[in-house]
C-alpha cells in the first residue's frame, strides 16, 4: 500500500480524549497538523511532542465562542488550507433525568456539540470544495443514534442533531471532492469518561458494566481507527455515513 499523500489536518479539541491519539497517528503519517484547543498548556505540550515528527501549529481558542472562533478558523484556512477537519468537540458525562433538565442545559450542549461543529465546517468546507478535496469527521455518540444510559436528553438530542446536520452537509457537498461523515462512539475510556466512572458508587459501577455487552469500556486506541479511516484518501466514496464504535451497545 502506498504512503498517504501529505495533507494538512485541522483537529478541533485536539489536546484531549480520542483526538489526541488521532493527532499522533496523523503525525506519524506525515500530515501537517493544526491543533486547536482551549487548554493552552495541553495543546502546546502536544504540539511540542508531535513537532518532532511533522510540522505542527498550536492554536489556543474556545470553539464555543463563535465570533472569535470563526475569526481564528478563517485565519487558519487562509494560512494552511486544511483538507482534513476532525471535530472532536463536545461531550457530557452528566446523568440528569429529563424532568431535571433546564433550558440552560440544552443551550450549553447544543452550543458545545452542534453549533461549534457547524462553524468549523462552515469556514473550512468552501476552501476544501474549491480545492476539490476534503475529509470532514464530526463526533456524535452512540446515544445520539438511540438513547443513553450514561448522559441526558439534552446531550442525546444534540448528538442526534450532529448526525442529521452532517448528513445534510454531506448531501450539499457531494460531488465537490469533499466528504463529511460521523463517528458515533459508545463508552470509551478517555480520561474524562474514566474519571466520571470512578466517581460512581460501587453499586453504580456494577450496574454500568452490566449494561455493556462487552463488559468493559472501549479503549482510546480502539476508538481512533474509525476516525483515521474517515480522514483518509480511501474514504472518498463514504459520505453522510455514521460509523458506530460501541462494543455492541444499542445493537
Amino acid at each position: 500500500m502506498s504512503a498517504p499523500t501529505p495533507r494538512t489536518a485541522l483537529l478541533i479539541g485536539a489536546a484531549g480524549g480520542i483526538l489526541k491519539e488521532v493527532s499522533r497517528e496523523l503525525a506519524e503519517q506525515g500530515h501537517t497538523l493544526v491543533l486547536f484547543d482551549r487548554d493552552a498548556a495541553a495543546v502546546h505540550l502536544l504540539a511540542e511532542e508531535l513537532g518532532r515528527l511533522t510540522k505542527v501549529e498550536a492554536v489556543v481558542g474556545d470553539i464555543t465562542d463563535i465570533p472569535a472562533a470563526e475569526a481564528q478558523l478563517t485565519d487558519i484556512v487562509d494560512r494552511f488550507a486544511p483538507s482534513i477537519l476532525a471535530n472532536g468537540v463536545g461531550g457530557d458525562t452528566r446523568v440528569i433525568g429529563y424532568a431535571d433538565l433546564t433550558r440552560d442545559h440544552f443551550d450549553q450542549t447544543y452550543l458545545e456539540n452542534v453549533v461549534s461543529s457547524w462553524i468549523a465546517v462552515k469556514v473550512c468546507a468552501p476552501r476544501m470544495a474549491a480545492d476539490g478535496y476534503g475529509r470532514i469527521v464530526n463526533f456524535a455518540s452512540a446515544g445520539g443514534r438511540t438513547y443513553s444510559h450514561f448522559n441526558n436528553a439534552a446531550y442525546v438530542g444534540a448528538k442526534a442533531a450532529v448526525i442529521g446536520m452532517t448528513k445534510q452537509m454531506a448531501y450539499e457537498l457531494a460531488g465537490t471532492g469533499v466528504v463529511a461523515n460521523v463517528v458515533a462512539h459508545g463508552p470509551i475510556a478517555t480520561d474524562r469518561v474514566a474519571g466520571a466512572f470512578e466517581r460512581r458508587t460501587e453499586e453504580s459501577k456494577k450496574d454500568v458494566m452490566s449494561r455493556l455487552p462487552m463488559g468493559r469500556y472501549g479503549t482510546v486506541a480502539e476508538a481512533v481507527g474509525s476516525v483515521l479511516h474517515l480522514c483518509s484518501e480511501s474514504a472518498g466514496y463514504s459520505t453522510g455515513s455514521v460509523i458506530d464504535i460501541n462494543g455492541g451497545l444499542y445493537m
